[in-house]
């Protein structure tokens, strides 16, 4: 559906990033509730492949604040039943969830595909994560994979981009 390929995982959540300098986590793109999706998509880093995207796309707008090609190497940590984040390289960046239900969606989509590429398949041809693969009581999942990103306000490329 979202960029030619199936959608793994849609949640509402408001897309975060941590600022250093406060200290504190802070909204990406002017804040307000996203879209986020995990889907098989061509990311700006894809070089025409198709990958796992996660993307977020502001509801208000449908301005795109966030996208990251899942590949390997990242610590996915829950903080608490609806803020989870991950880190980047340099950059960390985080989910507040509507709801922990949303949160334990968004976790087990991304393990399944997690699993998929530890297994060297990454065709979605399994549409549900299995049952009972993410307990952890809350603390960092070691997931052994990448996520690269970009956000959208830097990296304007897009179709309507340039008439704002």
């Amino acid at each position: 559906e979202e960029g030619g390929g199936a959608v793994t995982v849609r949640v509402r959540a408001v897309v975060m990033t941590r600022d250093d300098s406060s200290g504190g986590w802070v909204p990406l793109g002017g804040g307000g509730l996203s879209h986020v999706i995990i889907c098989k998509g061509r990311s700006p880093e894809s070089r025409g492949r198709r990958d796992y995207v996660i993307r977020g796309e502001r509801l208000r707008d449908r301005a795109p604040v966030l996208e990251c090609a899942v590949q390997r190497g990242l610590v996915y940590n829950k903080v608490n039943p609806i803020f989870h984040h991950w880190r980047v390289e340099d950059r960390k960046f985080g989910l507040t969830f509507q709801s922990p239900a949303d949160a334990i969606s968004f976790e087990r989509g991304l393990q399944s595909i997690i699993d998929r590429l530890d297994r060297g398949s990454d065709s979605p041809s399994s549409s549900t994560p299995e049952e009972g693969d993410t307990e952890d009581d809350g603390q960092a999942v070691s997931a052994f994979i990448t996520l690269s990103c970009w956000l959208g306000k830097k990296e304007k490329k897009n179709k309507s981009d340039e008439m704002e």
